[in-house]
């Protein structure tokens, strides 16, 4: 698929269901909908609900889960790209977060909140850095550095012990 023939200008979300982009199932798939991806960025939406094990009702969701929510981010982001080139989606690791910085303790109950995830580095392992935000109605809310890691196997990856 060509990733600027399918943008969203309008935020409206893209047609692609964003079960078909991520792994994660039940309450651990947090994203809601793709708005705008290309070459070296994605930008997804994510709603923080009441029913959601993690939310803290009436306060929200605690703002360390945003590394997760650009972690899923940097994951629609690896989906994509294997959906261009006709391959199953993959697991992919979390190796960690830097400069992880959030404005606000916890995001709303009812937010609707943008991921931003912007290629920084990647290299020919799979290894790939992308700077990250976390914002609602044009607002940054958070902001960080996802490093992760896309085996071509991961069986073969965690039976290696090349991670330990």
């Amino acid at each position: 698929m060509n990733a600027d023939a399918a943008r969203s200008t309008s935020g409206v979300a893209l047609p692609i269901p964003i079960e078909e982009l991520l792994l994660q199932r039940y309450e651990m798939l947090m994203l809601d909908c793709l708005y705008d991806f290309g070459a070296d960025h994605v930008e997804v939406g994510a709603t923080v609900t009441a029913r959601h094990p993690l939310v803290d009702d009436p306060r929200g969701l605690p703002a360390w889960v945003g590394i997760e929510l650009m972690a899923q981010a940097v994951s629609v982001f690896s989906g994509l790209e294997l959906r261009a080139r006709g391959l199953p989606l993959r697991i992919g690791l979390l190796l960690g977060a830097r400069a992880y910085e959030a404005r606000v303790p916890f995001f709303a109950t009812g937010a609707q909140l943008k991921v931003r995830a912007v290629l920084a580095l990647r290299d020919a392992s799979g290894l790939g850095v992308f700077d990250c935000t976390i914002s609602e109605r044009e607002q940054l809310l958070a902001r960080g550095r996802v490093k992760g890691y896309m085996p071509e196997n991961i069986d073969q990856f965690l039976e290696s012990g090349a991670h330990g």
